[in-house]
């Protein structure tokens, strides 16, 4: 995803040569760690498996990808059903998760019954909770989205000020 403003300061960095590719990346893992701790921290919480299973990635020089690794993160992102809510930033994340099969009926029955136990709710309550969230859909709940947007603010701020603290340093 292109970030309105970063690649122009990126490339204002670039232009300054030397050692500024080091400082760029530092900002853009720092940046990848700040959204991945948020993530966590907004993440919906259940057993906590959801928020375990978020992390990024370094795939080459100043760029990190955030990953959640459990593959209801996209129905608890977006929602499910008629409840789904995509950001248009997101739009390409969430057409992933169509037509995914997301497993079985006694899968997700039985993931139901679980939750049941765990909240104290008879788990005899849990077919008929399975059928209204496969009936109704399920509200989104944003943890991934909020996380980036706050992410995306703070590491532009920081490229500026390294840009403003290097923009003759280093230029050669």
């Amino acid at each position: 995803m292109e970030i309105k403003g970063i690649g122009e300061v990126v490339k204002e960095l670039r232009s300054i040569g030397g050692q500024i590719e080091k400082l760029i990346d530092a900002e853009t893992k720092a940046a990848a760690f700040k959204i991945e701790k948020d993530a966590k921290i907004y993440a919906p919480k259940n057993f906590g498996k959801l928020a375990q299973s978020i992390s990024h990635v370094k795939i080459k020089e100043s760029n990190y990808k955030i990953t959640v690794n459990e593959m209801y993160g996209g129905y608890m992102e977006f929602g499910t059903g008629a409840k789904v809510q995509v950001p248009d930033e997101f739009k390409d994340i969430a057409n992933s998760f169509r037509n995914q099969k997301g497993g079985t009926f006694e899968q997700g029955l039985e993931a139901i019954k679980v939750w049941c136990r765990a909240k104290g709710i008879d788990e005899k309550a849990a077919y008929p909770i399975f059928a209204k969230i496969l009936g109704a859909g399920v509200n989104p709940r944003p943890f991934l989205y909020p996380a980036w947007i706050k992410g995306k603010k703070e590491y532009l701020e920081n490229l500026e000020k390294v840009l403003k603290k290097y923009g003759n340093t280093f230029r050669s």
